[in-house]
């Protein structure tokens, strides 16, 4: 049963507080300098900061010096997410500014400040730093680093199944606290390090696994998916199916719940995404969900984007009047949401439930978008896909080299329920 005015007044609500949130973002003083979602106005954005020490996706420990040089700025301030503490004790965590006030730069637009890794979450953590000049020049810079110490906090798989799958039973998860089981075509292994059979799309293209750089790596509890680019070299990154080119291996049938909890680096040309697909081969009819797309990146010609975006797109398909079936779409603000934390400054969990009746997005449990599910998604099984796409068919710039060419994302797992399938009434008889 289709609910066309229902899903035009989702469609149309989360434009509209998309575009609200953009504004009230802006006006959040804690935020305030931040770009995520905000005007760019124009050329005061410049790439001014560059972080002397630690390394930029440096493994770090303990009273962590951070050095930085930020020519013809005069202030600067730096941010990290912390997990609760007793003084602020929300589950969703909370960001703590780390250094009193603004770090006052001297003439050469130098100056430091200290990260108590200690007191942090364990694993990646992102600490962002602005620079300005007082007169309107800025400059965001997010500083990748990896904690070998500090706080293990909402890591590995929960013990508690998600809310969405309520009536569900597991039957895939991947919390990568083991040895990779990746080959370059998706054959006898877990999963494709490639499209399955046709379009690869990332502007750094997704390398096989046996590559002099390799994209993947297990840590601790996590997948890294490295995006690296090498003098000479076109790039790399990384993208996991879980189909092989054959078109064996794991697909999710309706009903359905699907979810992976990541993050990654907002920088020009970043572009994690989560998804999933019900056709391999070209020219056949079928749905595309984007469960998370998010693009990175601020300033004139960036993103700039306030959250991330679902699209479920219905390629080679038309409605009963031959007209092209659109994609619906959301343009999800997150940073009004949950914890009030972008995609980038610590982890989240984004999911999606294909139901036989509708299909519903999740952005940490919290529902985003609703739409009646289209008859191939309910029919045909779906592939599921985690990449760390660098520029390519999104057309936006990269510029990576302040991070040294450079950026990481990490998954930290990935799991799948199914429901019974209800049986389908003959209503001709």
């Amino acid at each position: 049963m289709s609910h066309p005015l229902h899903y035009r007044s989702i469609v149309i609500f989360f434009i509209a507080s998309s575009v609200a949130a953009s504004s009230r973002a802006a006006s959040d003083e804690e935020y305030l300098d931040f770009n995520y979602g905000q005007s760019t106005g124009g050329d005061e954005w410049v790439q001014a900061i560059e972080v002397i020490s630690p390394a930029y996706r440096s493994t770090v420990r303990g009273e962590v010096a951070v050095a930085i040089r930020a020519p013809g700025m005069k202030m600067a301030k730096a941010l990290c997410w912390r997990q609760p503490t007793e003084e602020h004790p929300s589950p969703w965590g909370h960001d703590v500014t780390l250094a009193p006030g603004e770090i006052q730069l001297d003439p050469n637009g130098e100056g430091s400040f200290v990260f108590p890794a200690d007191r942090f979450p364990h694993g990646p953590v992102n600490i962002r730093i602005l620079a300005h000049d007082g007169q309107g020049r800025r400059d965001l810079c997010e500083l990748q680093l990896y904690n070998a110490v500090g706080v293990k906090w909402n890591q590995g798989i929960p013990d508690n199944d998600p809310p969405a799958a309520e009536g569900m039973k597991l039957v895939f998860s991947d919390d990568f606290d083991g040895a990779l089981s990746i080959s370059n075509d998706g054959r006898g292994a877990r999963y494709n390090a490639h499209k399955p059979r046709f379009g690869d799309f990332s502007g750094w293209p997704f390398n096989d696994v046996d590559s002099d750089q390799p994209p993947f790596e297990q840590v601790d509890t996590y997948l890294r998916i490295k995006a690296r680019k090498a003098p000479g070299s076109k790039g790399s990154t990384g993208l996991l199916a879980t189909v092989d080119m054959d078109g064996n291996g794991f697909w999710a049938k309706a009903p359905c719940y699907i979810e992976a909890r990541f993050t990654a680096q907002s920088a020009p040309g970043t572009w994690p995404a989560f998804w999933t697909i019900t056709a391999i081969d070209r020219g056949v009819p079928g749905d595309e969900l984007d469960i998370a797309e998010c693009y990175g990146g601020v300033g004139a010609g960036n993103p700039n984007h306030p959250g991330y975006s679902i699209v479920s797109h219905f390629w080679g398909q038309t409605n009963p009047d031959g007209s092209k079936k659109k994609a619906i779409s959301a343009r999800v603000p997150i940073m009004e949401l949950g914890g009030k934390s972008y995609w980038s400054t610590t982890f989240h969990t984004y999911a999606v439930r294909v139901g036989m009746d509708d299909t519903v997005y999740y952005f940490d449990d919290i529902e985003v978008l609703r739409h009646p599910t289209n008859d191939i998604s309910a029919s045909n099984p779906h592939c599921i896909l985690i990449n760390y796409a660098i520029g390519g068919i999104s057309r936006w710039p990269i510029d990576l080299e302040r991070y040294g060419d450079g950026s990481d994302m990490y998954v930290d797992y990935i799991r799948v329920y199914e429901g019974e399938r209800r049986p389908v009434v003959d209503t001709e008889h």
